[in-house]
């Protein structure tokens, strides 16, 4: 047994697809020169071994504990070797507290980004619904206020700071989209119905409340690199969270 996709997905998120380790920063994503999917080259590493004999293993813990989130840290290969081979220098708990400080730091470079987003990164950010074909509009929906959706999907304090943060920027992101739908009409359905899709899709997998919303943030920003996109990826979703019934459900 070891770490399941989605929980990979998310740590890969989390660590804003870089390494934890400190002074590193790596990014731990491979562009295809063909254009197809990027290379995700990162590894969950356990921080309690997951087997007899590995670094740092805890006989006390059960296999679900063992590959469980709180117990992974996302490291490129060479860090990952290192903190095993070395394992009298990097012990449990300074592990937990690399990983808790780099997922801080990530999760702070992404809110305060919202500020650089423009035109050109929602762009960018949408350039996937091209391969969406439209809903159809909701009728007669009922949408729920933002916080009436925070509370009732249990969004930690994190995420409801990433969108609040991320509804600073609602005007532009509509402005965005209206522009885009003089010249293809189409486009904002085509918008909504790709982001209900993977709402959908992880919800029928047991996805919720921080994993769901956090799983929803990486489907928003997935192949991107530089902040500034990621948070325009983020943008379009925050104003999908507040706009349609994407987190109704």
């Amino acid at each position: 047994m070891s770490a399941n996709y989605p929980t990979k997905l998310l740590l890969a998120f989390r660590s804003g697809d870089r390494c934890a380790f400190p002074g590193c920063g790596r990014a731990l994503t491979v562009d295809s020169e063909s254009g197809g999917d990027p290379a995700i080259t990162g590894e969950a590493a356990h921080i309690s071994g997951e087997k007899p004999g590995a670094a740092r293993y805890d006989r006390n813990m059960t296999d679900a504990q063992r590959n469980h989130y709180n117990n992974l840290i996302y490291l490129c290969r060479n860090h990952h070797t290192q903190i095993d081979a070395q394992e009298q220098d990097f012990p449990v708990a300074n592990l937990l507290l690399i990983k808790v400080e780099h997922e801080s730091k990530v999760r702070e470079a992404m809110n305060v980004a919202f500020s650089e987003v423009s035109s050109a990164e929602l762009a960018h950010a949408t350039a996937w619904i091209s391969r969406i074909k439209p809903g159809s509009p909701s009728e007669e929906y009922t949408i729920i206020p933002p916080d009436d959706k925070i509370r009732k999907n249990e969004l930690s304090i994190g995420s409801r700071r990433t969108i609040l943060m991320g509804l600073s920027v609602a005007r532009e992101v509509q402005a965005f989209i209206e522009q885009e739908a003089q010249l293809d009409s189409e486009f904002p359905e085509r918008l909504k119905a790709g982001f209900l899709e993977e709402y959908y899709r992880l919800r029928k997998e047991g996805h919720r409340s921080d994993d769901l919303f956090d799983l929803m943030c990486q489907f928003s920003q997935r192949g991107m690199k530089e902040q500034s996109m990621r948070s325009a990826g983020l943008a379009i979703l925050i104003y999908m969270f507040e706009r349609c019934e994407v987190f109704e459900k």
